[in-house]
């Protein structure tokens, strides 16, 4: 839009809308019906913190889109005063400098288990492609060839749920449902009490070493950044299947990279990424035993529906002075 910003007109920011999602959506064009409120969406992600700043700048709102946005000190300092909430698309918030917007007075929301049905399907669908070698056996059959060989059966195994938020539990259900044993690892949180006598709570170190595949769901703190590494690698099953739809920076990927192509584990199933999108020269990406996805889990219709809408309806809950879902 080009209309110059005025004390009446409230300008909302969308910086990092890329790939597209909110631009055509319904749940934007609500946002667009009210008075006075102007938006700004950009398809291409800001390239600097000073691009960001540039794009925010006179912004009452700023809708974050993408978790590869840092919304740094340097820029919530530079879009200070006018900056008044940050909504955020999903639930992660470690990409928002959270003491320095209660500092300035800027209101956080977020939009918590929105896609935790769809993430928590994403994951056991990676971890099935995993056990019984879809891909690969997939484009075997394509080139012409009729493989054999032996696959893993889930029923009877154990899984390992790293973080027991309510991704994890609801993967958890799902994975009872086909006959898996569950070991939970809860970190700061606390597992459901009586959810089912097949569950149970085991220290991470318990859960690394007795489980048959582990799914990681947890928070992206400073404690947990780089949780996996090669240590914990090693202490797991030569036979283990590991899948990571949470974040990226929960693990260290060239540790990860090695076990895989040590056969320190079995297999990896990855829907995040320390660097998004994934650089094609990745190690990752030439290893047999991995199954890579482009940060999708959450990108069903349904969950996209509610989503989006949820952080529209924390934006206009914002303007017209009622509580929306509020982190900070």
């Amino acid at each position: 839009m080009t209309s110059e910003q005025t004390d009446e007109v409230i300008r909302v920011v969308v910086p990092d809308d890329d790939p597209p999602v909110f631009a055509d959506s319904a749940a934007l064009a609500r946002l667009r019906r009210l008075p006075d409120v102007e938006i700004m969406s950009h398809t291409r992600r800001p390239g600097s913190a000073y691009e960001l700043i540039e794009r925010v700048s006179g912004a009452h709102t700023l809708i974050v889109a993408r978790t590869s946005t840092r919304v740094t000190n340097t820029v919530l300092e530079g879009v200070s005063p006018g900056l008044k909430h940050v909504a955020i698309w999903g639930t992660a918030v470690d990409h928002v400098a959270l003491e320095t917007t209660r500092r300035l007075g800027i209101v956080v929301t977020n939009t918590p288990n929105a896609a935790t049905v769809a993430v928590a399907e994403h994951a056991l669908a990676l971890l099935l492609s995993l056990a019984r070698k879809i891909p690969q056996l997939d484009l075997r059959v394509r080139e012409g060839e009729w493989p054999g060989g032996q696959l893993t059966q889930l029923a009877g195994r154990t899984l390992g749920v790293v973080g027991t938020g309510a991704v994890g539990i609801r993967l958890a259900r799902i994975a009872e449902g086909i006959g898996m044993r569950i070991l939970m690892s809860s970190l700061s949180e606390t597992v459901a009490s009586g959810e089912s006598s097949n569950w149970t709570e085991v220290s991470f170190a318990e859960l690394l070493a007795n489980s048959d595949a582990i799914s990681l769901h947890a928070r992206l703190t400073p404690q947990t950044r780089s949780m996996f590494g090669a240590a914990e690698f090693a202490r797991m099953k030569p036979t283990a299947l590991f899948v990571n739809t949470a974040r990226g920076q929960l693990v260290n990927s060239r540790a990860l990279a090695e076990a895989l192509a040590n056969e320190t584990i079995a297999g990896a199933a990855l829907d995040v990424f320390n660097a998004e999108p994934l650089d094609r020269n990745s190690p990752l990406t030439r290893l047999p035993n991995v199954i890579l996805t482009p940060h999708i889990a959450a990108n069903t219709s349904e969950a996209l529906n509610v989503s989006l809408n949820m952080v529209i309806d924390n934006v206009i809950d914002f303007l017209h002075g009622r509580v929306p879902h509020r982190v900070s």
